[in-house]
């Protein structure tokens, strides 16, 4: 999958910014019912908060370390009530084009597990066609998108005949919170390298998940395919 960060319609949006965040939600739903493109802010704070506890133990800070995985434990106990949870074999998660699943050295799970989605991107599709009209309909969609509105700027996309993918980054909700509680153990024992390595495995279990928005009508005859995607992170 090829990033193009310097184009004139590169998608400079933070989905974590765009989501609504709604509460007194179930805990996990399907991933068909999901609203797409929709991540935990709460899920991302704590692996954000599990770097930062890595961090803090190699910088010789294992007080440090302790705050940032109480406080991960903390997001993550929030991350279970948002609506943004859903459920999935990792088997059934899909890897972007062109790019390895994470963890792939090992066989995915077929047992339906409790994901959250931590970051991710929009991105178009790889049969994108650089025109003045898609350009114009991507710029729009992304002024639409910088203001929140999420779904008005998806259906921009789609008028403009502009296939649209979201590229999740998922983590095991109930193994990401064992690792952290393990990890914040250890560093109360003093068993920093062990604390790290289980932060690291933590880490590690974070795995792709692609969805692709409803599919746009097919290119003219004629036309000749440019791939192309453009992507922004959550992570700043």
């Amino acid at each position: 999958m090829n990033k193009i960060s310097t184009c004139a319609f590169a998608l400079a949006i933070t989905l974590v910014g765009l989501a609504a965040f709604a509460q007194n939600k179930p805990s996990a739903q399907t991933a068909t019912d999901r609203d797409m493109g929709k991540l935990s802010k709460d899920g991302y704070k704590a692996m954000r908060d599990v770097s930062l506890a890595r961090l803090a133990i190699f910088n010789g800070e294992p007080a440090e370390a302790k705050t940032y995985t109480n406080e991960a434990e903390t997001a993550l106990e929030k991350a279970k009530t948002d609506e943004t949870a859903f459920t999935k074999a990792e088997s059934d998660l899909k890897a972007p084009s062109g790019m390895v699943q994470r963890g792939s050295g090992a066989t995915a799970s077929t047992t339906p597990t409790i994901w959250i989605p931590v970051d991710g991107s929009l991105t178009l599709g790889e049969d994108y066609i650089e025109t003045p009209e898609k350009s114009a309909g991507v710029a729009k969609a992304n002024e639409m998108l910088k203001k929140g509105e999420h779904k008005k700027a998806m259906e921009t996309l789609k008028l403009a005949n502009i296939d649209v993918s979201f590229v999740m980054e998922v983590a095991p909700l109930d193994k990401t919170t064992s690792g952290i509680k393990e990890a914040a153990k250890l560093i109360e024992a003093g068993k920093y390298y062990e604390a790290n390595q289980t932060l690291k495995s933590v880490e590690d279990g974070v795995r792709f998940d692609v969805t692709d928005v409803d599919s746009t009508p097919k290119k003219s005859a004629g036309e000749t395919s440019k791939p192309a995607t453009t992507s922004a992170s959550a992570k700043k």
